[in-house]
């Protein structure tokens, strides 16, 4: 009896390990993998009366261009890398509350602007409202999370993240 079971499970075991994915975030279309937004660095403009901070990413454009406006997204949460680990915070019971921003293209690289001033004191930090777009999540049977944006996204590039770190992961949207 006992060697009957051990051989089921053999028989079925690669059937579920097909159906198991790694952690990471993918788009629900076709699968497609996200990677982790190539972070640069911070970049500052200071001018006379105004100053500027903006987070930078590598290239004009992510490797992931999708051709719909409102993309949905599978979470598999897990250890991954870091942004996976930002977005999902592990021994949480959900994910962390995500966001799109969307990114200011540039000829070699993408950024958002994170802080503002003048030299009268006054300046705001964070993200532009104007520039983000809301993110819904459900949770699906399997564990995994279908993560969409609450609207349709205009074209460009955009960086899914968790709030305050350049850590995340990005696409664009095509016309």
């Amino acid at each position: 009896m006992k060697a009957s079971a051990v051989l089921v499970f053999i028989l079925i075991s690669p059937a579920i390990g097909q159906n198991a994915q790694q952690p990471g975030i993918y788009f629900e279309q076709n699968g497609t993998a996200l990677t982790p937004a190539a972070y640069s660095g911070t970049q500052s403009s200071n001018k006379i009366v105004k100053a500027n901070v903006s987070w930078t990413f590598r290239g004009g454009h992510s490797p992931l261009q999708l051709s719909t406006n409102r993309p949905h997204f599978r979470l598999v949460c897990g250890f991954g890398p870091v942004p996976l680990l930002m977005l999902c915070q592990p021994g949480a019971s959900q994910p962390n509350d995500l966001i799109l921003v969307q990114l200011d293209e540039k000829s070699d690289h993408r950024e958002s602007r994170m802080a503002t001033g003048n030299m009268f004191g006054a300046g705001h930090g964070g993200f532009d409202p104007k520039r983000t777009v809301t993110v819904t999540m459900v949770k699906k049977e399997d564990g995994s999370w279908d993560v969409s944006p609450s609207q349709d996204l205009k074209p460009g590039e955009y960086l899914l993240t968790s709030g305050m770190s350049p850590q995340g992961f990005d696409f664009g949207v095509t016309k």
